[in-house]
């Protein structure tokens, strides 16, 4: 067992760090820079110190008449992307703990975890029953590793159809539709009744087609009052949604050529105009 001089070495190390991460948090938001930012920009900023829930929730707060909105939309689902990265490597840590019967740190883990990943059942039942164990003086037996390969096969269709389930409300709530589908999809494939997949998938094409629709109109409406670049814009709005909607592809293709023949008119004029 650690002499009380170490553990409280280590303590204090573990303040220092504590006390080290506030401050350079606190800096970020208290420069200059940051106050005289844009929403999105600050969420940049946070998102770039490391405060991840922060910066999402500066992100969620642009709002949609913002010309920042599309932007900060993004950030958001790749927040969440590196958010339910960073939960997994915690859950991986905290099952190496509780394998080896530490559970305190089995739990300290998959609470950091959780902040992660909040929507992850899964990590929520793992710590409700490592305290369990823990109040009832209980240890649970280690596997021997062909119980524990038989164990995983079983478990990981359940594991893998969650981990999925999570990305895809994720990108379904930052309107990633194309990623959002992929995702629910992938869900299905290992557990067909898994939660309400089936009803966030049908939501997720109804959300998909009905921007697909929107942005098609707005870039054909541009076209007709030959705002080209523009146009291109919202057809690739439209392909970031869908990405072999022909119509899109077709429109963009007129677009660019009209721009092609504009730009060797311009430089035919400049280098025939007298000098």
């Amino acid at each position: 067992m650690p002499s009380r001089s170490l553990r409280t070495k280590a303590l204090c190390r573990r303040f220092a760090l504590a006390a080290a991460l506030f401050v350079m948090a606190g800096c970020v938001q208290a420069t200059p820079r940051y106050l005289q930012a844009s929403a999105y920009d600050r969420a940049v900023m946070l998102y770039e110190s490391g405060q991840l829930s922060q910066a999402r929730q500066k992100a969620l707060d642009v709002p949609s008449r913002d010309p920042d909105f599309k932007a900060a939309r993004k950030l958001v689902g790749e927040i969440n992307s590196v958010s339910v990265q960073l939960s997994r490597r915690h859950m991986d840590m905290a099952d190496d703990y509780e394998r080896a019967g530490i559970y305190g740190k089995a739990i300290d883990e998959y609470m950091v975890a959780f902040a992660f990943n909040p929507a992850n059942t899964l990590i929520k039942s793992r710590i409700e029953m490592l305290r369990e164990a823990i109040k009832g003086g209980r240890r649970f037996e280690a596997e021997k590793p062909e119980a524990k390969a038989k164990k995983q096969e079983k478990e990981d269709p359940e594991i893998e159809a969650n981990n999925h389930y999570v990305q895809g409300k994720i990108y379904l709530e930052s309107n990633s539709y194309a990623k959002a589908i992929e995702e629910f999809n992938s869900v299905l494939k290992y557990m067909p009744a898994y939660m309400n997949t089936k009803e966030l998938l049908t939501r997720s094409i109804k959300e998909r087609d009905r921007a697909v629709d929107t942005h098609l109109k707005k870039g054909i409406g541009l076209f007709q009052r030959e705002e080209m670049e523009r146009a291109i814009r919202e057809w690739e709005l439209v392909l970031e949604l869908d990405p072999v909607n022909k119509d899109a592809l077709d429109y963009r293709s007129r677009a660019e050529m009209i721009l092609e023949q504009l730009r060797k008119i311009k430089e035919k004029a400049v280098s025939e105009r007298p000098l």
